[in-house]
């Protein structure tokens, strides 16, 4: 959806495009967290970067492009199975490649390929539009995330007019309701209503995915590499997806640089990568959702507010 690069992330793209050739954005100057009654808010000290998702797709696009690469972003395509591997359609352009990285997300691409995921035991579904930027959130180059009962929202202002708003929930628990109406009735109380209207998914045309947590169950086949959220995106709570996917697409160039065993190569690195990260996440997931957890948040000064902003700000990556 966007929004905030910290972290790693920042780190790789800093490192990857230089201080001249980085997205449209700026540097945030605040970043809190919000559970129950507690309000976390921490200085991120130039270690995060607020950038509109379709500037930064741009700017990544336009970077793949310049280094040579084949790139059509944006595109209805689609993938056959030849003797030497897989070729790109997209209308009547046909695209022979040695490496094909696909990043699609959690779409059915990759079942259509015969890849599989791993089913979860808690899928989630999102919501994510913009509205315009009130007194009552985030100012420009701040970003809010609220820890719910059941999900989050997120908040974060890349200018001075729009604020992206971005939401998730359990699946199963919300069953027919939509993600911003399951967290309202899960959390009449939570302060984050008086900022969003009740009508807001809809008043501001909410964008929707489904499908996650994915994990694929290989990483690709023959010459065709899953890079991205399509290389598998574990949890949202921490606010870490745009750093796994990153890191995924950072590994997919090394191993088709080094040649030989590409596809085994890729895997060894992203896996050896992940299988920590998404340990990691998937605990601090499973802590969020505790009940017990909320019920203690309800209630102030149970921990020092200074400890408590750098610790979660060490699980937001910021500090890693």
């Amino acid at each position: 959806c966007g929004g905030c690069l910290s972290g790693p992330a920042l780190r790789m793209l800093r490192e990857l495009l230089g201080p001249a050739r980085m997205p449209p954005g700026m540097t945030s100057q605040r970043i809190t967290f919000v559970i129950g009654a507690q309000r976390l808010t921490c200085d991120p000290k130039g270690a995060a970067w607020i950038a509109l998702r379709s500037e930064l797709d741009a700017c990544l696009a336009a970077e793949a492009a310049r280094a040579g690469a084949h790139v059509r972003f944006g595109q209805a395509a689609k993938l056959e199975r030849r003797s030497n591997g897989w070729e790109v359609f997209v209308g009547d352009e046909r695209i022979t490649a040695r490496t094909v990285l696909v990043a699609t997300g959690t779409s059915g691409l990759m079942r259509s390929i015969g890849i599989e995921g791993r089913t979860e035991r808690r899928p989630m579904i999102a919501q994510q539009w913009f509205q315009l930027a009130t007194e009552r959130m985030p100012k420009s180059g701040e970003v809010e995330l609220h820890w719910l009962r059941g999900g989050y929202v997120g908040l974060a202002t890349s200018n001075g007019a729009l604020c992206n708003v971005a939401l998730a929930c359990d699946a199963k628990a919300a069953k027919q309701k939509n993600a911003f109406q399951y967290l309202r009735m899960l959390n009449p109380e939570a302060t984050i209503w008086s900022v969003l209207p009740s009508d807001a998914p809809q008043r501001f045309d909410a964008k929707a995915a489904a499908g996650f947590p994915w994990i694929p169950r290989r990483l690709g086949d023959a010459n065709l590499l899953l890079i991205g959220d399509a290389a598998g995106y574990a949890e949202p709570f921490t606010g870490e997806g745009i750093a796994q996917a990153m890191h995924s697409a950072l590994c997919a160039s090394r191993a088709v640089m080094q040649g030989g065993a590409v596809l085994r190569n890729y895997s060894t690195m992203l896996q050896g990568r992940h299988q920590w990260v998404r340990w990691r996440t998937r605990m601090i997931g499973n802590i969020l959702r505790t009940p017990l957890v909320h019920a203690l948040a309800t209630r102030r000064h149970i921990l020092p507010s200074a400890w408590l902003a750098r610790l979660v700000g060490h699980v937001h990556g910021m500090g890693t």
